[in-house]
């Protein structure tokens, strides 16, 4: 399975150019890109250079808050978008409460994203920087051209980001396959796992893209019950639980719908793709 050098160099440089570019009123999609692209680079990271131990830390560290301070904008935008979607006819007033703490709770976020950002900003760029500098020297050292297509060295052998990249991949899969019986309490834990392996396995043009638009199902699905359930927090701190009690129970009975949901499709995962340990086909 071939490591492709544009896949690797792609998330670093695109994470520098939202850093750059972050307007004073950050909108959604410039949110989600942010954020996404952080928690890209924090999951591939540590598979692409294990022996640089150290300049990973630091590249994670310059970028945790910022992905950390971009998510709590990302929920805020996502769950808006869940409760505006409720039925609005039997529970307007009760609607219109939830979405103001909603947005109001966006507005604040916002203004702290904005301030890691501007904290970060040149450090976190200049690390990016220079943490390409080193995937691509790593990446290059096993390779007799810059520009192989083959992503193979003059020896024939793999460039060690594959390698260690692949040892990430077995080990993934592992405690995937031998995860607990899926849970409430433990699903959001597997969702994480499931992030990072998709994550890592599109750095390889020949992936078995069944098995990675499975692993994105299964992460979006998740992450929709997960979505659910924190509007539940805010519709308890919003709402009355007896004035406002039609609307706290549709909120919960949805979430309780998305969470069966994700179980199914999770064990469905499981069943298909992870047995004794290891995933049938990995690659095409």
């Amino acid at each position: 399975m071939a490591i492709a050098l544009d896949r690797l160099e792609k998330p670093l440089r695109e994470l520098r150019k939202s850093l750059k570019r972050l307007k004073k009123n950050p909108p959604p999609e410039d949110v989600h890109k942010l954020r996404t692209r952080a928690r890209h680079i924090e999951a591939i990271a540590p598979a692409l250079t294990p022996s640089e131990e150290k300049k990973t830390r630091r590249l994670l560290k310059s970028i945790k808050p910022v992905r950390k301070a971009a998510g709590s904008v990302r929920d805020m935008d996502v769950l808006t978008g869940n409760a505006l979607s409720l039925p609005k006819n039997s529970h307007s007033e009760s609607l219109v409460r939830l979405v103001e703490l909603l947005g109001t709770t966006r507005q604040k976020s916002a203004g702290a994203l904005l301030e890691t950002v501007g904290e970060q900003r040149k450090s976190a760029r200049q690390i990016l920087k220079q943490y390409s500098k080193l995937v691509k020297a790593s990446f290059n050292g096993a390779h007799s051209g810059k520009n192989s297509g083959k992503h193979a060295g003059a020896n024939g052998h793999a460039p060690q980001p594959a390698k260690n990249v692949h040892a990430a991949i077995l080990a993934l899969t592992e405690n995937l396959s031998r995860w607990p019986s899926l849970s409430e309490s433990n699903i959001h834990p597997f969702r994480l796992k499931v992030k990072e392996l998709r994550s890592i396995l599109q750095l390889f043009p020949n992936s078995d893209l069944g098995f990675v638009e499975a692993l994105g199902k299964v992460k979006d699905q998740i992450g929709d019950w997960h979505d659910w359930q924190q509007l539940s927090g805010f519709a308890r701190q919003a709402l009355d639980a007896r004035q406002d009690r039609a609307l706290l129970k549709q909120i919960e009975r949805t979430g309780e719908r998305k969470l069966e949901e994700a179980l199914a499709a999770a064990t469905a995962l499981r069943r298909r793709y992870l047995k004794n340990g290891r995933k049938k086909a990995t690659t095409r």
